[in-house]
């Protein structure tokens, strides 16, 4: 049944950890290995399924040298191959029957290569594979990300009357799966071959994302899903006006907040379970932390905890769904608390009786509602949209674009409306920059002035036709607000925009290049520290995020990849040559006897600096200090906790070992202000 919510269940889910920081540092062995490590299979086996890799690849390589078209088909092979490639590499055999399944990963990939030959490609060399009673509805696949060029895997499940030679676009249900932390591509792909998943819906095309495996669908794992979208909407006649994003448990999480996020991308949302934030899914407001975040790290919890951005769910259609007795059933029950204060209700399926499942006549319900949006989804644009948020990472709704911000990691609110026949009316809190993007709209419905009604101000804008392109621009001065013109250069200025806004891990949710230095640092123990960070981030790229880590040394670096990378560089501002040539144009100093930040100094034979800026040499692009992702083993254990844990700047002490918290005690850390400059406010900083 569905209800609105008129009942609050709190099931708090505490866990008991303890303090780990400073020199009573435990060994990284006491965290929980993600993946885990798998059985010992043998030299033998481990001999016979590399020779067979390697001879599947090579075949690949050789086919594709002589197909002009490769990159259309390439990954859907080499999905299978990269998958059994990293169980070898990392020990990724959990059960005997595992060993059979990588062989049969590469036996795929050889029946695809063949079908190749003959022809095949898109859904029908995807069908390739495909086993049981619903083979004829299965399709995997995979595409290359922009992000580090790897192959990630997805599942398709199309519905049952589905015709790939009908026009008809079809509606798209994207599902997010839950954690498993063995889960990785072997398994992910052997199930999206076999098993069509959580009541998929008859009426409906749905994707199965792999999201990089275990992290909520966050970072790299977000992006994975937007391209997975993109990927699939070139095979099959997807519907944009009818894209729903749904899961469970982990998924659920994932769900909650790409619909929190991004309302404009979906026409519905239905996350089940999962969690909505870290320190009360953690239980940590009923105890102490297991370290002290700080402002800034209470600050950036609003990246990823979902309640802040409730007012967002507004602008699409939100049906929940908890089991009864599901201790995660918290989820819900906290957006719901969420909503009521701001004046909005969410529909809440509760399967009666039910632990974490979902269970048949709830999933007929959220069916039936699902389907009945999808059919009142008509595509017409929001007349009306009411947008939070607290990065320019997240900046548009529909039409609304939010361009730039007084302070990130606060709150701003815009509301904007559109009154016939050309008025634009705008209410804004904490936005200086705007721009209204008409121009797949159509609108306004008459010729004319437009009319533009923005805090109190009102004023002519430019000049309208229905149906012709349409981009206002407005910006926030000391005396009000004023029409920017569009027409004019791009504005090039130093200062935060959607894109280039921080924190460090938004470096890793693009393009991204490892830059090794040359020469040593400057101090024995500062090298030692640079060396560890950047193994570190290789190995967590690989392993947590599923992924190829480009890496170069500072001496060979082009200028094609300084243009094109955000550029993650280690060593001091003497070792690393690329960091040596932009130094003078950085906010901080990093000279031989110390580091100084604002008007803080420090140490710099015990000291290290990681932080993230536009690079000096490519304005649109970062240039990372000494970080990869800055969560650590901590976060092992449960993806909550797999969120930003250093700010746009840090010094590290490096006298003090990594506790995986923390890469050493933070001496200081804070954000950069909105033009990149360094805040004059000493920060405090957590021990």
């Amino acid at each position: 049944m569905i209800r609105n919510a008129l009942v609050f269940v709190l099931v708090m889910g505490a866990f008991q950890v303890t303090k780990v920081s400073g020199q009573d540092a435990p060994p990284a062995s006491v965290f929980k290995h993600l993946p885990p490590l798998g059985i010992e299979i043998g030299s033998e086996v481990t001999a016979q399924l590399k020779a067979a890799t390697v001879d599947t690849r090579s075949q690949l390589e050789r086919i594709a040298l002589t197909n002009d078209d490769a990159n259309q088909w390439q990954p859907d092979v080499e999905v299978f191959i990269r998958a059994v490639e990293l169980a070898i590499d990392q020990n990724l055999f959990y059960k005997p029957r595992d060993i059979d399944a990588a062989h049969k990963m590469l036996k795929i990939a050889r029946e695809r290569l063949d079908a190749v030959g003959d022809g095949h490609r898109g859904p029908t060399l995807l069908a390739i594979g495909s086993s049981g009673e619903a083979a004829s509805r299965l399709m995997v696949g995979g595409f290359v990300s922009a992000i580090d060029g790897s192959v990630q895997p997805y599942g398709v499940v199309l519905p049952k009357s589905f015709d790939l030679a009908s026009k008809t676009k079809r509606r798209l249900d994207v599902w997010l799966h839950g954690r498993g932390d063995a889960a990785t591509e072997i398994p992910f792909l052997s199930e999206r071959l076999a098993k069509l998943g959580t009541f998929p819906s008859d009426d409906a095309i749905t994707l199965h994302p792999f999201g990089r495996h275990c992290n909520a669908f966050k970072f790299a794992g977000e992006v994975d899903v937007y391209e997975a979208i993109a990927h699939i909407a070139k095979m099959f006649n997807v519907d944009e006006r009818k894209t729903s994003i749904r899961g469970f448990s982990m998924g659920g999480a994932g769900c909650w907040h790409l619909a929190a996020h991004n309302p404009g991308k979906w026409f519905a949302a239905n996350p089940g379970a999962g969690f909505v934030d870290t320190i009360r899914y953690q239980g940590w407001d009923k105890s102490s932390m297991p370290y002290a975040p700080g402002d800034w790290g209470h600050r950036l919890m609003n990246w990823y905890d979902v309640p802040p951005w409730v007012v967002n769910l507004g602008n699409t259609n939100v049906i929940a769904y908890s089991g009864e007795v599901d201790k995660q059933r918290q989820a819900a029950e906290l957006m719901i608390e969420a909503g009521r204060a701001v004046n909005m209700d969410f529909l809440h399926a509760v399967g009666v009786g039910m632990g974490h499942k979902i269970d048949e006549p709830s999933a007929k319900v959220i069916e039936q509602q699902i389907s009945q949006w999808a059919m009142a989804a008509d595509g017409a644009y929001r007349n009306k949209i009411d947008m939070v948020t607290y990065t320019l990472r997240y900046h548009k709704i529909d039409w609304l674009c939010i361009e730039g911000m007084n302070e990130h990691w606060a709150q701003a609110r815009v509301t904007a409306e559109l009154v016939p026949p050309t008025t634009v009316r705008i209410e804004t809190q904490n936005a200086n920059h705007l721009r209204l993007d008409f121009t797949r709209l159509g609108w306004p419905l008459a010729s004319g002035d437009i009319r533009i009604e923005i805090d109190g101000q009102v004023f002519a804008g430019p000049p309208a036709t229905p149906k012709q392109p349409l981009v206002i621009e407005l910006v926030s001065a000391g005396d009000g607000w004023y029409e920017l013109d569009t027409a004019a250069s791009v504005d090039s200025s130093l200062r935060k925009r959607p894109g280039l806004q921080g924190p460090i891990d938004d470096a890793f949710t693009a393009p991204f290049l490892f830059v090794l230095p040359s020469r040593p640092c400057r101090h024995g123990a500062v090298e030692r520290f640079t060396q560890a960070e950047a193994r570190r981030a290789r190995d967590v790229w690989q392993r947590i995020m599923r992924g190829n880590d480009r890496v170069v040394v500072d001496t060979e670096l082009t200028e094609e990849q300084i243009a094109n990378y955000n550029l993650v560089c280690f060593g001091d501002f003497y070792g690393n040559r690329f960091l040596s040539s932009i130094a003078d144009r950085l906010p901080v100093q990093w000279k031989d006897d110390q580091i100084k930040v604002g008007d803080q100094t420090f140490d710099a034979s015990s000291h290290s600096l990681a932080m993230v800026y536009p690079n000096p040499r490519s304005p649109n692009r970062y240039v990372v200090v000494n970080s990869g992702l800055t969560f650590r083993e901590f976060s092992n254990s449960t993806n909550s906790r797999q969120i930003a844990m250093l700010p746009d700047w840090a010094v590290i002490d490096v006298s003090q070992p990594a506790d995986g918290i923390f890469p050493g005690r933070i001496a200081a850390a804070d954000f950069f202000g909105e033009l990149w400059e360094v805040d004059s406010v000493k920060p405090v900083a957590p021990r």
